[in-house]
Parts: C-alpha cells; sequence; structure tokens
C-alpha cells in the first residue's frame, strides 16, 4: 500500500512430508485510506483518516498449522460530512453507522480497534474461533488492550526466530 514498514521471517526446516515452518509478519502504520478500494470492495465504506497495523505468527509442522493474526486499527475515522458529500443519503447514514460501530469497539486508552484471530487445525483447512475472536474484541474494548507486537507463544520448538520484545496480553 505504500506506507507502514512491513518485516516477515520464517524459519523453513526440511520436511519429506509437506511444509514444515515458522513465520512472523508485522506491518505497522498503513495509511488506511490507500485501502480505500480493499475497504469498498469487502465493507462497502472507505476511510477519511486511520492506521493499520497486524501482526502474525504461524507455526506450521506435520500437516497442521498453529497461530494468529492480530489486526489493529488506530485513529479510525469513516465518516466526513465534507468528503461524503456527494454520496447518497443511505451510503451516508450506512458510514456514519460503521463509524458509530467503530467508536464503541475502541478501546479508550489507546484510540484503537484491536482483537486476536486464532489459527489452528489441518493445513489444507485451518480453522478460526469467531467466538474468540468476539470476545477478544469485547476485552480490548472493556478490560484489558491488545498491544502492538507479537505474542511469542507460537514460537516454542523447533528452528531459532527472534521477535522483538513487546508486551502483550
Amino acid at each position: 500500500m505504500g506506507s507502514g514498514p512491513t518485516q516477515v521471517q520464517a524459519t523453513f526446516r526440511p520436511e519429506s512430508k509437506g511444509p514444515d515452518l515458522d513465520l512472523t509478519l508485522s506491518i505497522e502504520n498503513t495509511d488506511m485510506r490507500r485501502m480505500n478500494d480493499l475497504l469498498r470492495a469487502y465493507g462497502n465504506f472507505d476511510v477519511v483518516a486511520g492506521n493499520f497495523s497486524v501482526y502474525s505468527e504461524i507455526k506450521i509442522r506435520q500437516g497442521t498449522i498453529d497461530g494468529y493474526v492480530k489486526p489493529l486499527f488506530s485513529d479510525m475515522k469513516v465518516y466526513d460530512r465534507r468528503q461524503d458529500a456527494e454520496k447518497s443519503t443511505f451510503r451516508q447514514l450506512y458510514e456514519g453507522l460503521v463509524g458509530g460501530i467503530s467508536g464503541l469497539l475502541q478501546n479508550r486508552p489507546r484510540s484503537e480497534i484491536a482483537t486476536k484471530v486464532p489459527i489452528s487445525g489441518d493445513v489444507e483447512a485451518p480453522q478460526t474461533s469467531t467466538w474468540e475472536t468476539i470476545v477478544r474484541l469485547i476485552q480490548n474494548v472493556f478490560f484489558k488492550a491488545i498491544l502492538p507486537g507479537f505474542e511469542k507463544e507460537v514460537s516454542q520448538g523447533g528452528g531459532q526466530r527472534a521477535t522483538k520484545p513487546t508486551s502483550n496480553q
């Protein structure tokens, strides 16, 4: 998207029965306005401001996958009367509603919307937990902020890999 430092680190292990690797990915402070085409295509809205970061750790061993994706949205502003003036009334109401919901889901001290999406199961058909994702979203709003950075819980065993130190949940 042309903004936001990106780091990818992978440790591959030779294995005759399929992929065997550890992967970490971080994209930090991407200008969300540059994501408007993607947001319009999949969410039917656009933003006038905000930053997007994502952190992920994935471990694939013996045909199974284990890991997470942690998206964070900060300072997100969806509706702007001046920018959206030429849109239909329905579209303006919709974007106002999306903006209102994003405001409700925001952790107040950090001005962020965040969750953690667990990924596990067979590498051919990985599973995610919608309920756990929603619980983490609500936890971020009311109880304990989900912080930027890696969790370090997936990197146990196997190859050598360093993660940047952060204090997360």
